[in-house]
C-alpha cells in the first residue's frame, strides 16, 4: 500500500509542477524571492516533456510541436508564452498515472 501512495505522490508533484510551469507566463512579476527556483521548475518540467515531445515531435500532431523556453545565462526567466505542449503533457501524465495506479492496485490487492 505504501508503494501505491509513494507511486500517487509521484504523479500529483509531476501535475502540479506542470500546473506552475502552465501558469508561468501569466503571471506579470514573479516576488524575487521565487526567482531562483524558476530555473529548477524549468529544468525539472523539461524532464516531464520529453517523453511528450518525443511523440508530439515524431508524429507532427496538429502542430503542436512548440518551442521550449530556453532560461538566458545573464537572466532568469520563465516562458514568455502559452505552452500547449504543457497541456498535452498534463494529460498523458494524467492518463499514464491511472493506468500505473490501477496496474498497481491490481498488483498489491489485499488477498481475501
Amino acid at each position: 500500500m505504501l508503494f501505491i501512495r509513494l507511486a500517487g505522490l509521484f504523479f500529483a508533484f509531476v501535475q502540479i509542477t506542470l500546473v506552475l510551469r502552465l501558469a508561468l507566463p501569466f503571471v506579470d512579476g514573479l516576488p524575487p524571492g521565487l526567482l531562483e527556483y524558476v530555473p529548477l521548475l524549468m529544468d525539472v518540467t523539461d524532464l516531464w516533456l520529453l517523453p511528450v515531445e518525443a511523440i508530439v515531435g515524431r508524429f507532427e500532431i496538429t502542430g503542436l510541436a512548440g518551442d521550449l523556453a530556453e532560461v538566458g545565462d545573464a537572466s532568469i526567466s520563465g516562458p514568455r508564452e502559452f505552452e500547449p505542449l504543457v497541456l498535452v503533457a498534463m494529460l498523458f501524465w494524467g492518463i499514464a498515472a491511472w493506468f500505473g495506479l490501477f496496474v498497481l492496485r491490481l498488483i498489491f490487492r489485499p488477498a481475501g
